[in-house]
């Protein structure tokens, strides 16, 4: 069995990767924590604000039918996770800041997709915000660190791993 990852480029790709394949989204709006991020001097030191939305793509949870949070993913919990990350963390760019924490998200709440925006909406006066927006999938690289003996798990699939 090959396990391909999921190509989600536009957010109709994800909404319809979406709805095709039965997933939930679990889903954390207008996040505000604050991190230094930036390349501009006046950014480098004091902590500025970010805003998140993160929507999570899990398939549907044992929640739905038994009414148990740990039967899927406690967005309390992904909540502190986002402002220790972003509270303990230096970074340059959007880009980077949102690709470590999307890692994180997908490896710790096992999740199948993840949707994040980040804004900042304090650099500049005359601009409500600047953000990026990125999709993730769990692929292959992230299904593969959840083995603890990543060797017995590729000899065990026939995978033979690259030089």
């Amino acid at each position: 069995m090959t396990l391909e990852p999921i190509k989600l480029n536009t957010p109709t790709d994800l909404e319809n990767h979406f709805s095709s394949n039965d997933l939930d989204i679990v889903k954390i709006t207008n996040l505000r924590t604050h991190t230094v991020i930036g390349i501009c001097e006046d950014e480098l030191f004091e902590p500025q604000p970010l805003i998140l939305t993160i929507d999570m793509g899990i398939p549907k949870p044992g929640a739905c039918d038994s009414d148990n949070i740990s039967q899927t993913v406690d967005y309390d919990c992904v909540r502190k996770t986002v402002i220790k990350f972003a509270t303990n963390n230096k970074y340059k760019l959007l880009e980077s800041f949102g690709e470590q924490l999307s890692r994180i998200l997908l490896d710790k709440y096992k999740l199948s997709t993840i949707k994040l925006e980040i804004k900042k909406p304090a650099k500049y006066p005359d601009v409500e915000s600047v953000g990026f927006i990125m999709f993730r999938s769990a692929g292959k690289s992230l299904k593969f660190r959840h083995y603890e003996n990543n060797i017995f798990y590729l000899l065990g699939s026939g995978i033979i791993p690259k030089k």
